[in-house]
Order: structure tokens, then sequence, then C-alpha cells
């Protein structure tokens, strides 16, 4: 085990070490009298592999430690540190910083308005309103702004990147973060306190009044964390603190009960806040040092305890139960490059299985994480990836596959994904973003050897090496049960790490039906074309190409653009603030796609391609269009120039590129893929020319069984295509019906007039009894169908 660093020891672990824990865990040997951990206050985690842990069980100080903002329960609302995002994330706290200002000057010209008095001069009134109106519209700018830069981020924050620490060359048992400004530090702090309190509202109790009463009782795991930080004067501070990797709620509510901010507790605590009696107030003086810190507020509430009347006495009361708390503090590692990875699994295991819902994004995030990591401990994930994403380019033992790993599940930036890049593509972030795309399909999708010509016809199928990770990570049935909850379930974590590479999420569902049942059993194998060599072939009428970049590199641009394109064909049909019709995701797909060889009316091939390439630009676009989140831009013409006045929404979508129907020349799958598995072929097949004549018979010929049944086998997709379709059509009209009735009864009530004749009402009630019965009738014949599929 690598141990921790001395200074981590010194300056996060011995100042929160609850009252008498020191002499608790450590015994000392007769002979030589040296010092060790009594068998009774350690455990190792994981023992045997190599994430093993060594956690030391101490009670610690209430207000010792900070909530991990690598929590996987909120990972969803955090991006990828990349340089991009990092610099956007700058600009914004500068101008968050600028806009406090601005306020603050509104703030000193309302009050020098108020000091005024009725006798001064008309010329000074005058001047103090400009002054308050300079100062108001200067505030308006600046949260404009403010506004602006935040959408660039989408709202969210890069995910701090750690590492392990290092000393002498030796990798330590202690994480550090990337240097910082130390305002930059505290808002990532910040804004993991809040992501965390969002998601901790679902609870069914308040955690805070139950750190109250009840205490913890739980023992959570603790990592000792350097932080380093840039001051406003320029010098390097690297402070050391614990962070609560599992029970970061807890470590929250207890900051609370206590009254401290987290984000002071990381960057400094005002002496103000926690000023001791018979002490002058210095308002320039912070409190950095966690001892210090710790020792004032231990100070200043055991007084309070003491002493009925003190003004702190109830905060004192409320925070006895939660003085000393245990938790399982992370000394020892047995890699400890690895360290990060070891802890989000823990976090990852209890979310998983925690009280708390999870949301369906960070679900997906979870589940992501358990299998990079079950590629990894097989050592199948630089393997899958140079063979399919690099094309065999480059060998497996030259790939990185740790580092690959941390940029994969988002702790690190995609820069190492370089070496994976196609032939033609240049190192950028649209490119970065795409081969990641690439990586997490063929992972989720892994291919599948064909079938042995020679296998019996109730032998099991060889899966290869990488179908079977993924159904051991996400817990499947196996591979010859293809079932659409199996499809669902890994489109839904595909969406979702997907998502993490734009900073515009859509909804998940909008991805639904864009994968079918056989791209699970068969897997998705990667085009080995780059970027510039899809496009490029577009230009030159390539319709197999169009298809590849339409369903494989723009659909993520397309589900997660600041004004989607792709939605989940939810909502009322009347919604005045909804742009766009209601259509499948699938259906939305398939247009563009058969656009290409079917154009609608106004649609060029340079359309077509001045669109995709905005698509793949537009989440990396520092602004949008005037009034609009930046990546958003104005739709092309038809000669592919974007036409200004004219914003590419879904509204714009869906009239360039309206509902259609799947193409008949050929069978096609749910999803719109093809009934055989594959991408391409959208291409109709041309008869061969032979100067024969042809003879018509007078009987027909009847057709051969086998054929009859391939033939049937192949239009089989297309028909249960059809008739969901149907059925989802059916819905809509009785949800028309219903919504139409309801508003008659309400006119009605309003109006105030009678009902109608109950010969009328009989009437109704006749006609949607008949509905009902015919519904009943479908119920049954698709149950047979259910049946008989089985006999296929």
């Amino acid at each position: 085990m690598a141990p921790l660093p001395r200074q981590a020891v010194l300056e996060a672990l011995a100042p929160a070490l609850g009252r008498g824990e020191a002499k608790r865990v450590i015994e000392r040997r007769r002979s030589g009298g040296e010092r060790f951990l009594r068998a009774t206050a350690y455990q190792v985690e994981a023992r045997g592999t190599e994430g093993a842990l060594l956690l030391l069980r101490v009670e610690l100080h209430g207000a010792g430690t900070l909530p991990w903002p690598l929590n996987d329960r909120t990972r969803s609302d955090w991006l990828h540190p990349t340089p991009e995002n990092l610099a956007r994330f700058e600009e914004l706290v500068d101008q968050e910083k600028l806009v406090a200002g601005r306020k603050d000057a509104v703030v000193r010209a309302k009050e020098a308005q108020r000091r005024l008095t009725v006798a001064a001069p008309l010329a000074e009134k005058d001047a103090v309103e400009t002054a308050v109106r300079h100062a108001e519209s200067e505030y308006a700018r600046a949260e404009k702004d403010f506004w602006l830069k935040e959408q660039a981020l989408g709202g969210r924050r890069p995910l701090p990147t750690v590492s392990a620490v290092v000393e002498d060359g030796v990798p330590l048992a202690a994480l550090s973060t990337e240097p910082v400004r130390s305002e930059m530090a505290g808002a990532l702090q910040q804004y993991a306190v809040d992501r965390l309190r969002r998601r901790g509202q679902r609870r069914s109790y308040d955690l805070v009044e139950s750190m109250v009463h009840e205490g913890q009782r739980d023992s959570t795991v603790v990592v000792l964390q350097q932080v380093p930080m840039t001051g406003p004067d320029g010098t390097l501070a690297t402070p050391w603190r614990g962070f609560q990797v599992t029970g970061n709620n807890r470590a929250d509510a207890r900051l609370q009960v206590y009254g401290l901010d987290a984000r002071q507790m990381l960057t400094g605590v005002p002496q103000s806040a926690l000023r001791l009696p018979g002490e002058e107030e210095n308002r320039r003086l912070v409190l950095v040092g966690l001892g210090e810190i710790l020792r004032r507020i231990s100070t200043l509430l055991n007084t309070a305890y003491a002493d009925a009347g003190h003004e702190l006495e109830e905060q004192a009361e409320r925070a006895q139960r939660i003085a000393q708390v245990p938790a399982r503090v992370v000394v020892g590692a047995r890699t400890p490059e690895r360290l990060e990875e070891s802890l989000r699994q823990l976090n990852v295991h209890d979310h998983l299985r925690g009280q708390l819902d999870y949301d369906d994004e960070d679900r997906g995030l979870g589940l992501w994480s358990t299998l990079v990591k079950a590629y990894q401990a097989k050592g199948l994930l630089a393997e899958l990836l140079a063979k399919e994403v690099a094309q065999d380019r480059v060998p497996a033992a030259s790939l990185d596959a740790d580092a690959i790993a941390d940029a994969l599940v988002g702790a690190r930036a995609l820069d190492v994904l370089t070496v994976l890049l196609p032939p033609g593509d240049k190192v950028s972030p649209v490119t970065l973003r795409d081969v990641a795309v690439r990586c997490a399909t063929v992972m989720l999708f892994p291919p599948v050897p064909p079938r042995p010509d020679n296998l019996p016809p109730r032998a099991h199928m060889p899966t290869g090496r990488y179908w079977p990770v993924v159904r051991a990570a996400l817990q499947e049935a196996s591979w010859a049960v293809s079932s659409t909850a199996k499809t669902e379930r890994r489109t839904q974590v595909w969406a979702a790490v997907v998502a993490q590479h734009f900073a515009a999420h859509g909804n998940l569902l909008a991805t639904r039906g864009l994968f079918t049942s056989l791209n699970v059993q068969y897997g998705v194998r990667p085009d080995a074309r780059s970027l510039a060599s899809l496009l490029s072939a577009c230009r030159q009428g390539d319709a197999g190409a169009w298809e590849v970049l339409v369903r494989r590199h723009l659909l993520p641009g397309l589900v997660n653009a600041p004004l989607p394109f792709i939605t989940a064909g939810q909502g009322s049909e009347k919604g005045a603030d909804r742009k766009g019709v209601r259509r499948t995701p699938v259906n939305a797909v398939l247009a563009l796609v058969n656009a290409y060889t079917s154009p609608p009316p106004g649609v060029t091939r340079e359309l077509l391609v001045a669109f995709a390439e905005e698509v793949l630009h537009a989440p990396d676009a520092g602004f949008g269009v005037p009034g609009q989140a930046p990546g958003t831009f104005w739709a092309p013409d038809a000669q592919g120039f974007p036409q200004e006045g004219r914003l590419a929404d879904k509204a714009w979508f869906d009239a360039t590129f309206p509902k259609t129907s799947a193409p008949k020349g050929k069978a096609r799958g749910k999803g719109g893929q093809p009934a055989d598995g594959s991408d391409s072929g959208t291409d109709e097949d041309t008869a061969d020319e032979s100067g024969e004549d042809t003879v018509e018979t007078e009987e027909e010929i009847p057709e051969d069984a086998l054929a009859r049944m391939t033939r049937l086998r192949s239009t089989l997709a297309i028909q249960i295509e059809n008739s969901d379709n149907s059925v989802a059509t059916a819905v809509e009209l009785a949800e028309r019906l219903l919504s139409h009735i309801q508003d008659a009864v309400q006119a009605r009530e309003e109006a105030g007039t009678g009902q109608e004749p109950a010969e009328v009402q009989k009437s109704y009630v006749k006609d949607i009894t008949g509905i009902k019965e015919q519904l009943t009738k479908l119920s049954g014949l698709l149950d047979k169908a259910g049946v008989a599929v089985w006999e296929l």
C-alpha cells in the first residue's frame, strides 16, 4: 500500500480527528516502542485487487470534511474538462464578479439619490438620476453577458480534474486538483453543493433535521485532497482538505447545521464569521488553515453550549449529535495512480443501490463508468478501440488504456483520444468529440462474430470477447434473448454518455428507437472514414456516406443542440410555446436520411451538407444567433448560405424535412435501420438489363416455400413498425377525443347551459364502447401474434 503524504496528515487529518481518536487507533509494541495502527482501527477495501484501499476507522470533527464535487449522482450536471470549457468557465467567473460590482454600483447610486434633500439643486438631482440610470443599464448589460456566457456552458461547469499526489516521483494515496484561481475553486465547490442540494430535495425527509436529532450513524469514506489555488496577488496556496466520497449529502447537511459555507471552508473563512470573544474584528483577515478554523468552531460552540443565553446556544444544541461523526479515511492505496477511479466506483456502487432515486442520465453515466471499468479489468479496452475505432492503424499495446478510460468517463480532457482519429481528421474539438462518440458506440454495441457455418441449430452462439463484458456490466439476459428492454437500456446509456460532450442536454427519450435489437445482438461497426472524408463523399453524391453521417455523427448534435432538432415526440399538439410538429425521433432521422435521395421541395445537396457542417461545429461556437444561446445558427438556403433572420430550430427542421414513411424498397427494422443490421444501402437496387423477351404464362407459378418464408421474414419488421405507428396514432386520436370532450364540458359549465339530451349522450357512449370493443379485439390479436412469433 502506498501511504499518505505527511503534509496531508498534518494539515487535513490530524486537525479533524475527534477527541481521543489518535490514542484510540494507535498502539505501542513492547519491542522497540514503535507505534502501529490497532488491528481494529483499519480495514482493507477490495482486498486482493489492484484497486485495494486501506481505510482508517476514526471519528472526525463534524465540520472537518467537505462534499466531494465528483459525486456520481450529479455527474450529468458537469461538463468534460476540455480547454475550451475551462476558458469559458474562467470568463464566467470574471463576469460574475463584474455583475456583483455593477450591482453594488446600483445600490450606491440609489443610496446617493435617497440622501438628496428636497432643497438640493436641480442640476445635482439630474446628475444623480442620470448616474442611477447609467448604473442600472450597466448592471443589465452585465447580467445579459453573464447569461450568454453561462449558456455557452449549458448552465453547467467543467468537472475538476484530479490525480494522485506525487512526491519524489512516487504517487501516494491522496489526490490533487489542477491549479486554478481561488475564485474558480470556490465557484466549483459552491456549484457542487448546489447540485447536491437539488438532488437531495427528492428525499422524503429533511436530512438536516435528521442530523440534528439522530446524528450520523453510518461510516462514510473520506479522501484527503490538495487544492492548489492562486490568490488575487498571484501567490500559490496549497491547502489540504478532507472530502466526503460517500455520504456527500451528510457532509453538506452538517455544514448547514454548523452555519458554515462549503465554499469558504475551502478557500478561507472570514475572521468576522468565527470571531472569538474579546477578539477585535478584522474584515481583511481570512482563516485558511483547517486546524484554526475547526479550533474556532469548537471554541465558540462549546462556550455557547455551556452558557445559557449565549447567542449561539441554539446552534450549539443542534450541533451536539454531530460534534464527532464516524468516517473511514483513505490512508493507503495499492495503485494510487487509479485512486480516483477506485473511489468513483465506491460512489457508483452506493448510488446504484442507494435509497435516493437516480436520475436517468446519472444512472446511465454510473452504468457507463461500471462498463469502462469492466473493459479495463478484462484488459480489452485498448484491444477493442484499436481494432474497431482505429481500424488496426495503431497496435493495442501502444494505447494508454487508463488515460483513455479517464477521458471517456469525463475525468480528463479528450486530447488522449488523438491517436484514435481517422486519417484526414485534424485535432479539434469537433473531431475529438466525434471519436469519443465512436468509442462509446462500439463499447456499448460491440461487434459479434458471424455465426459459424458448422454450428448446430440449437448450439450456444459464440459472442466473442466483448459482448459478455457488456452483458455482465449491465446485468443483461443472454445473447439469444433479443428484448426491447435490453435495446432501450443500452440506448439510454449511450444517450447519457454522448450528452456529456455537449453544453446543452437533450431528452434521453429523443434517441429512443434509433438503435435496434440487431445492433445489440450483432454490434455497430464504425465507418472507417473520417468526418472530412464523409463530408467530401456527401458533396460528390454518395448516399451511403450521407446515411452514415446522419445516423452515427450528426445524431448527437441534433438531439443535444441548444434548440433541439430531434425531440422525444411528446407534448400537446396545441402547445402555443412548442415549436415544430410532433413526430418520433425515428421519423425525424429517416426524413433527414431520405432527403438526400428524395429531396423535399427546396432541399438541395448543398443545403444538406451546409446543415451538417453547422451541426458538427455549433457546440464549439462561442457565439450564436443574436438573442439566442451560443451554438445556434441561421438556417442554410438552397445554395448552402445562411439565411439571416431564419433561425435553424425544430420548426424549420420539421418544415424542411416533413414527416415521411419507411421506404418500401428495402425492409427496415425498428428505428429506421435496415433489417439486416447494416447502416448503408439506401440506394435502390437496379435490375440488370438483358435483351431477352419475357413470356407471361396463363397460370401463376407457385411460390417456393423457402422463398416465401424469406420474403415474409424480410417484411416482418416493416409490418411491426407500421402497426406500431398505427397504434400510436390511435392513442393520439383518443387523447384528442378526451381533450375535446373535456373542453366541451368546461365550456358548457362556463356558459351555464343544460346537458345534451339523454339520447344523444347514449349514442356517444355506444360509439365509445364500440371503440373499446375494437381495442379488446386488437389486444387479443396482438397476444396471438406474440405467441406465434416464438415459432418463427
